[in-house]
């Protein structure tokens, strides 16, 4: 069995921006799960690249995006939940709809880097809360992942604190 390395903490003792720099800079791959009252948000790393988060609160499901953003119809949504609910192996919602030809796969991959950045900007607001890094987290084929520089994302949050504009 292979050794699982991890750390831990607290993020009033270690900020969120001080966290996320040594995992990109080290290029360290695993599961970053981080939680404080309001919320919990996991991250998922590929050699220091961000290629996933998952909000628990206040983030929108894709297919609720999906036909927000008009790139689906109701049909479709349909058809790709009752794909998901009865396939012998589980696939993401985007993945389907990308699968059965209903959005692009840059539709999805932006969809998800606006999911993705909007948990990143969140979790670097946190100043109580606790943090787990495990570096054995497999993603799976079917994923659409994405390949994002920590540094660039951490830049843009703190110009969005310190009360910068919108890009």
């Amino acid at each position: 069995m292979a050794n699982k390395r991890s750390f831990y903490g607290d993020l009033s003792l270690l900020s969120a921006v001080n966290l996320f720099q040594p995992i990109g800079l080290a290029s360290l791959s695993g599961q970053l799960k981080m939680r404080c009252a309001e919320n919990s948000i996991i991250f998922i790393f590929t050699g220091g690249r961000l290629n996933y988060a998952l909000s628990r609160e206040g983030h929108k499901k894709i297919g609720r995006i999906l036909l927000e953003s008009r790139l689906i119809t109701t049909e479709q949504l349909r058809d790709c939940l009752v794909e998901q609910k009865t396939a012998k192996k589980w696939q993401r919602l985007g993945s389907i709809a990308v699968k059965n030809g209903y959005i692009q796969h840059a539709q999805i991959a932006d969809l998800f880097f606006t999911q993705l950045k909007n948990a990143f900007f969140e979790a670097i607001t946190w100043e109580e809360g606790r943090f787990e890094f495990v570096d054995t987290v497999p993603l799976t084929d079917e994923d659409i992942v994405l390949e994002e520089n920590v540094e660039p994302l951490i830049m843009q949050a703190l110009f969005l604190m310190d009360g910068g504009g919108v890009n």
